[in-house]
């Protein structure tokens, strides 16, 4: 939810880390900048270093950086939750708005808890419903729902999904950052399905899904049967939605913010965070399903395919204008 803002802004900037590895939390803020000058609007994605821009989305948004310019007066500023105490302590005179799409890291590089408006945020933006109770409980501001949404190329007709030979793979993934905390799930999970594989699944592998582009991302999902999302932290498992649109039958934990979107059996395999031999059963069982060809799998990945439907761009955009019009009123359209 925005306050109306005392002065006229010009422009929108995006602040964004200088991260390199694909990361649709990352991909979001280069999508509002997109959605935003397609609305008419001047917007950038402010990254640190020259001439750093993340080279895995294709986007042409187009960027900024604040070793070369500092947003100025008449920008609004616009910050991730993990940069939101960093950017606090600059010095910029510009409006200042957060976009809080996950609620683990909102105190990130912080020595205490703080609450937005006592850093000087005067508006918050939030992925999902749970996210903006959090933000409003926790860090003392109310926050307008912005709903993250599955790049168009993932989707698949329901007569290809219905049509589609799946390829005896099973995708997996985890951010590295749960496996360099010491998270067991990648190694438990990953040895139980290759040994089952091997013992029961004659044809079927593992394949890692890491090193691509977000496109060929979407071709994988598009041919791969399954996918196996090993994330417990995170308010918006992206792959899981965009196996859903590609009619890849998604395993994944409830991830605290998947209760939002996700129900088990319906439009995906879900099971409580970290409980990796529920999970690899659940697996072995969609295997089981495909391999006898039951119609139940495919009922599955249809009813997941419907509602990914909600994670359109056009809900995002919506959204985003809305939420942002009340500080944009003067700005050039």
């Amino acid at each position: 939810m925005t306050a109306s803002l005392p002065r006229p802004l010009r422009r929108v900037l995006y602040l964004a880390p200088d991260h390199a590895a694909p990361s649709w939390g990352v991909g979001l803020l280069y999508e509002h900048v997109r959605l935003l000058r397609e609305a008419g609007l001047e917007a950038a994605v402010l990254h640190h270093r020259h001439p750093f821009r993340v080279d895995w989305l294709g986007s042409e948004a187009p960027v900024a950086h604040l070793d070369r310019e500092e947003p100025r007066a008449d920008d609004l500023l616009i910050v991730p939750e993990v940069l939101a105490w960093e950017a606090a302590q600059r010095p910029w005179r510009c409006a200042r708005g957060v976009f809080v799409q996950g609620s683990f890291l909102v105190l990130s590089g912080a020595p205490r808890a703080f609450r937005y408006p006592e850093l000087g945020y005067e508006l918050a933006l939030a992925v999902l419903p749970h996210v903006a109770a959090v933000v409003e409980r926790h860090l003392g501001m109310p926050a307008a729902v912005v709903p993250p949404f599955v790049a168009d190329y993932f989707f698949r007709s329901r007569e290809e999904i219905a049509a589609a030979e799946r390829q005896p793979v099973v995708l997996v993934v985890c951010k590295p950052e749960y496996r360099h905390a010491g998270y067991p799930d990648w190694q438990l999970c990953t040895a139980l399905l290759e040994r089952a594989l091997a013992e029961r699944w004659n044809g079927w592998r593992l394949e890692t899904l890491d090193g691509l582009t977000h496109r060929q991302v979407a071709e994988r999902m598009a041919t791969a049967s399954l996918l196996v999302n090993l994330n417990s932290h995170e308010a918006f498992n992206s792959t899981v939605s965009e196996a859903a649109a590609s009619g890849c039958v998604a395993a994944c934990y409830d991830a605290v913010g998947g209760a939002d979107f996700l129900v088990d059996g319906e439009d995906g395999i879900v099971v409580a965070n970290h409980r990796v031999f529920s999970l690899v059963e659940r697996v072995e069982w969609a295997i089981a399903a495909q391999e006898r060809r039951d119609p139940a799998l495919l009922e599955l990945r249809l009813r997941a395919r419907a509602r990914a439907e909600r994670f359109r761009s056009e809900r995002t955009r919506e959204a985003l204008l809305a939420a942002l019009a009340p500080a944009l009123s003067g700005a050039a359209q």
